[in-house]
């Protein structure tokens, strides 16, 4: 059994000559027709401690817009050995652009002992991606790098303190997802034996993005990164970050004789390949981003 929020409100925007959807929970009751809003699940186990409320602990004191916000307990510190979610799913309505979950945050978590844990599924949740460390996660910003967090059980996770408001964004490229039916998206706060009272996780203003828009920005000499090179197996391209959309929309691994030896297409902007089965010698990586094209040498070496 799950209880669902039917809290905000779809608008359909022009921006340009690009059409975006979006989705809304603010957490304040302003619109509770069901097509409208971003459909949150809170897991109903008893030790489940997400509430929407109005925050009144001593650093959760106020929501980001007033008066709710989705906090671990509007009163209570977070307690140990608890493990708490909620949920959300997402149709993509489009085959290619960007998917972007946007929200506000504040942190108050014991390092290492107690973290939020974020992932998603595109199999209906028979299988969970931690989007810290996923490739299809093409951007993940607006959060302070000494809040990225290894717990002791190994997941990646936020933790520590941060009493500001963050503005934290999550993307993906539609094309992607548009190859499933829908996506899952989990948020988990996790506590273990340790007793060391936190206020835990405060969130707020939830927007779901799904746009057309290809924008392009101006690039640095580091855009593309290759490595290692040489290499005895394994290749890993990464893509500078950006603010915007940004997508691998073509790679091709050329010979020397000039023939296309492999082709891949529209692909995240951090991806690996494997050279365990090619010849040593040397290998050219053309790279289309849909910002930039460049073709890297790369050298296949094992001893």
């Amino acid at each position: 059994m799950k209880k669902i929020y039917l809290i905000g409100t779809l608008m359909i925007l022009i921006t340009g000559s690009t059409t975006a959807q979006q989705l809304y929970q603010y957490f304040d009751g302003a619109d509770t027709t069901a097509w409208r809003s971003l459909l949150i699940q809170m897991d109903t186990d008893s030790a489940n401690i997400w509430q929407i409320g109005r925050p009144q602990k001593a650093i959760f004191n106020r929501a980001a817009t007033i008066p709710n916000a989705l906090v671990t307990d509007t009163i209570n510190v977070c307690p140990p050995n608890n493990t708490s979610r909620f949920s959300f799913k997402v149709v993509p309505v489009y085959s290619f652009g960007v998917l972007a979950v946007q929200w506000k945050q504040k942190l108050d978590m014991d390092l290492h002992h107690s973290g939020g844990v974020i992932e998603y599924s595109v199999d209906t949740g028979t299988t969970w991606h931690n989007v810290f460390n996923d490739p299809h996660v093409y951007n993940f910003y607006g959060f302070q790098s000494a809040n990225k967090d290894t717990l002791l059980s190994g997941e990646y996770a936020f933790s520590g303190t941060d009493t500001t408001w963050r503005d934290i964004w999550m993307c993906f490229e539609m094309s992607w997802l548009g190859y499933h039916d829908s996506a899952y998206f989990r948020f988990t706060f996790k506590s273990d034996s340790v007793t060391n009272p936190k206020e835990g996780w405060l969130i707020d203003n939830m927007v779901v993005h799904m746009d057309l828009m290809h924008p392009v920005k101006e690039v640095t000499k580091d855009y593309f990164n290759v490595y290692p090179n040489p290499t005895k197996d394994i290749v890993n391209v990464e893509i500078q970050k950006i603010m915007d959309f940004h997508i691998i929309e073509n790679m091709k691994l050329i010979g020397t004789d000039g023939k296309i030896i492999r082709e891949w297409t529209n692909i995240p902007t951090k991806f690996w390949f494997n050279m365990a089965e090619y010849a040593e010698g040397v290998y050219y990586l053309k790279v289309k981003t849909n910002i930039k094209s460049e073709t890297i040498p790369i050298i296949v070496k094992r001893n």
